[in-house]
């Protein structure tokens, strides 16, 4: 299905900003690098499937045609670089705050980069700093597709694909606004977690380690209370004991 160009600018409010609309793509992160080299300095690019997505830690990330939103914004931050953590939680609360306000749904946050719904991941973020400039690479699954079977488990979705236009554009105005050093939208954030207080394995320096996920700082950073004392994850991955993410 062909993204309506018209209904994203509306919701994006920036009819500057160069819009790259592709029935298919092997990543829109790539797509947004192919553009930073050939001189771009911003751009949105959004493609109804994907053959090779790409997801943090080298994982792939599945991109089904017609059943999801996938979409990458290359942008120059202003006032300054922007760090990876303080960029992807940013994205993280935008993109919630964009899906509530469109449906009424209200997505929970997997430190750092992943939204949940009913248990279920809806939603991945992957932030790449290249020079001065940063892509957000976001997907969000919109209505149900089959899933590998490594995934099926835990993937979910939305159940709305009207909205996909309306999304793309309110999520990448929302990140055109993103300062780096502003730390106002890590109330909106903590406030949507779904691990604080509760138990959390993860590796830090190559030692496997756990404790209780007690704090999200002003800059992202995840604040784990061990056995050893309380350590701070600027970086990594985490999984509930609960449960394996």
């Amino acid at each position: 299905m062909g993204f309506d160009i018209a209904a994203i600018r509306a919701a994006l409010m920036d009819d500057a900003l160069p819009i790259r609309a592709l029935d298919t793509v092997d990543s829109t992160n790539t797509e947004c690098r192919r553009a930073l080299a050939a001189g771009e300095t911003r751009c949105l690019v959004l493609a109804d499937a994907q053959s090779a997505g790409r997801g943090r830690m080298g994982r792939s990330f599945h991109s089904p045609a017609g059943s999801g939103l996938y979409m990458s914004l290359l942008f120059r931050p202003a006032a300054g670089a922007a760090d990876a953590v303080g960029v992807t939680t940013f994205a993280a609360a935008a993109t919630a705050e964009s899906i509530e306000e469109l449906t009424g749904l209200s997505c929970g946050i997997k430190w750092v980069n992943d939204l949940y719904l009913n248990g279920k991941k809806v939603c991945g973020i992957l932030t790449e700093g290249v020079g001065a400039a940063v892509i957000v690479g976001i997907g969000v699954n919109l209505t149900p597709a089959p899933m590998p079977a490594e995934i099926a488990h835990i993937a979910g979705c939305l159940g709305r694909g009207d909205i996909r236009d309306a999304l793309a554009g309110r999520i990448a105005a929302a990140l055109l606004r993103y300062r780096p050093g502003d730390s106002g939208h890590m109330d909106a954030y903590r406030r949507r977690s779904i691990i604080l207080g509760r138990r959390v394995r993860f590796t830090l320096n190559g030692r496997p380690l756990k404790g209780r996920a007690a704090a999200v700082g002003d800059g992202g950073e995840l604040l784990v209370d061990t056995a050893e004392g309380r350590v701070a994850l600027c970086s990594g991955e985490i999984s509930l004991d609960e449960i394996e993410w």
